[in-house]
């Protein structure tokens, strides 16, 4: 029997005994340098040589306030080890504590609670300066800034982030199922946009995208990621940013400076390092979530960067962690138990159309036809322990284990006889080569 070990959250691992059948054509994870520098050595030397701007002391002598946008807990970026660093340098420019607001870059996700926050910045930090959460909904919080010049699409982010004279943005550089790439200016947007702008862009006829994800797409090829840096542009020049690149949680390297020219570099970068081509299509594959472990809406994400190297009718197992359950997602309530049979037998055009109309949370709804395309073209089976299973997921067709041999027992009985395996043992941090 082979057996294959997965990360289990941040310290420990799983171990999964595959039948005898099952041939592991590859595991295929980051490849990352063995040596590394610490977050302080990396952070001083971004920071020191920032790409397409002055250092940030210099930079954000250009006024008197500044805003520094922070991702939030769903994110791994170490921002508690960085603010204070980008608190010195904005010191060094002649801004005071008391014109520094910190804002939570939360997008559509839930408020931070206090002490969420507190953990978040650092408690020094959360004494020193104003923190806040940005609230998408809150119309009194957001300030128009115009339209994107390619698509039209009107922007509002942040009032306070709007009106600082300098904006950091701190974030991670990573695969995005839509965006391509995270990190840059997507942290204001959808990071402290409005409503609005989420909204338009955060579907299928905007995004127009037949793949399951556009993780590691260039931006040429990413109707996401333009609409994105044109809304982050609409700020005007006085956007700065710090971005780590990790593996998958310890920093390999931070950018700083532009957020495009720094975010060009950074990006490739990853995709160097995290980008893999796959041997062929596989009859089974097992995706580990690590480091996307948070909670299930976040843990699912990496489902889409793997479920590409499936064949189609192929077994999908999904090792969430998912350590806070369901987080923010939102299930619709009352699908009846045939829906996983509607969604087998009705063309994708009905289905994109039924998944943008559900009542949830824009990010959500363009996750929701990528699920909804992994789930007619293939068998998903998830291994999640830190919650019940899920009704309205299991109407849907998907099958909830808590114990891994049931798993196992059950994929072999949807896949009979021998059996070719890709395993991504850090599927959150993993991306298929895309031509």
């Amino acid at each position: 029997m082979t057996t294959v070990t997965v990360p289990w959250g941040k310290k420990d691992t799983l171990s999964i005994e595959l039948p005898p059948e099952w041939t592991v054509k590859a595991e295929l994870k980051p490849r990352h340098p063995e040596k590394r520098p610490t977050l302080a050595e990396a952070l001083e030397r971004a920071l020191a040589q920032p790409i397409g701007s002055p250092r940030l002391s210099e930079f954000a002598q250009r006024g008197k306030s500044a805003a520094v946008v922070v991702d939030d807990r769903t994110r791994p970026t170490p921002v508690a080890g960085i603010m204070p660093k980008v608190l010195a340098e904005l010191n060094a420019a002649g801004v005071e504590d008391k014109n520094i607001a910190v804002v939570m870059g939360l997008g559509t996700h839930r408020p931070m609670t206090e002490a969420e926050i507190q953990e978040r910045v650092g408690p020094a930090v959360f004494q020193r300066v104003r923190c806040e959460n940005h609230d998408y909904k809150n119309p009194a919080k957001l300030k128009e800034v115009g339209r994107t010049p390619t698509h039209g699409i009107p922007i509002t982010f942040n009032k306070r982030v709007v009106e600082a004279d300098t904006v950091v943005v701190v974030g991670t550089i990573e695969a995005h199922e839509q965006a391509g790439f995270g990190g840059g200016y997507k942290g204001l947007m959808p990071g402290v946009a409005g409503e609005a702008p989420i909204t338009f862009t955060h579907n299928y006829d905007f995004q127009k995208v037949d793949l399951i994800a556009s993780a590691g797409l260039p931006r040429e090829k990413c109707r996401f990621r333009q609409a994105v840096d044109e809304a982050g542009a609409l700020l005007g020049p006085k956007v700065f940013i710090v971005n780590t690149i990790l593996d998958p949680v310890e920093v390999i390297e931070v950018v700083a400076g532009d957020p495009i020219s720094a975010w060009n570099y950074g990006s490739e970068r990853v995709r160097a390092m995290n980008q893999v081509e796959i041997p062929g299509l596989a009859d089974i594959v097992i995706n580990d979530s690590h480091p996307l472990d948070t909670d299930l809406r976040v843990a699912m994400k990496s489902c889409f960067y793997s479920a590409m190297a499936l064949k189609p009718g192929g077994v999908f197992i999904g090792i969430l962690r998912a350590e806070e359950g369901l987080g923010d997602l939102r299930v619709p309530e009352g699908l009846p138990s045939f829906a996983k049979l509607l969604i087998k037998v009705l063309p994708l055009s009905l289905l994109r159309k039924v998944s943008d109309r559900l009542p949830i949370s824009p990010d959500q709804r363009a996750g929701s036809f990528s699920f909804t395309r992994m789930l007619k073209s293939f068998h998903v089976l998830f291994y999640v322990t830190s919650m019940p299973a899920v009704a309205g997921f299991q109407n849907l067709g998907v099958e909830f284990f808590n114990d891994l041999n049931a798993l196992i027992a059950r994929a072999r009985a949807l896949k009979p006889g021998p059996a070719e395996v890709l395993v991504f043992p850090q599927g959150g941090a993993t991306f298929i080569k895309q031509e």
